[in-house]
């Protein structure tokens, strides 16, 4: 049941996110969220597309890819996202849960460092680069 409300909260903020931003140039052509929020909230993973390259481009110049970062984590947390999730001091740790097959100790103990000190992410993208690096396979260009 944890999972379905974390994803109803992501949504709840990616929403209220492009609702305070959708009189600012450029427009975001897509958004999706993707992570194992569901194990740990700070596997989330939030994406905005522009169009074209251009437009993110201006995006990064004009401060909205800014704005839409700070303006998504503030929503996160005002609908009850986990604060943790954005802490450089991470309470979910996953060594309990996993267990990586064809791996040593220590390589066991690196990955596992790497992914408990993940935080929530914001990115951007955008369908030009897509088309061009995946012949517009999201899947292959997200993985």
């Amino acid at each position: 049941m944890l999972f379905f409300s974390r994803k109803r909260i992501i949504k709840k903020s990616v929403k209220a996110t492009l609702q305070s931003v959708d009189s600012k140039s450029p427009s975001i052509y897509q958004n999706f969220f993707y992570g194992a929020y569901d194990l740990a909230p700070q596997h989330l993973v939030i994406w905005y597309l522009f169009k074209t390259d251009a437009e993110l481009l201006q995006a990064q110049n004009n401060g909205l890819c800014e704005e839409l970062t700070l303006k998504t984590i503030e929503n996160l947390k005002a609908f009850g996202y986990p604060v943790e999730a954005f802490s450089d001091e991470i309470k979910y740790s996953l060594n309990e849960k996993i267990k990586i097959q064809g791996t040593n100790d220590e390589m066991e103990k690196q990955f596992l460092d790497i992914i408990n000190n993940q935080k929530v992410c914001i990115s951007f993208t955008t369908k030009e680069d897509i088309d061009r690096t995946t012949g517009g396979d999201y899947h292959l260009y997200f993985q």
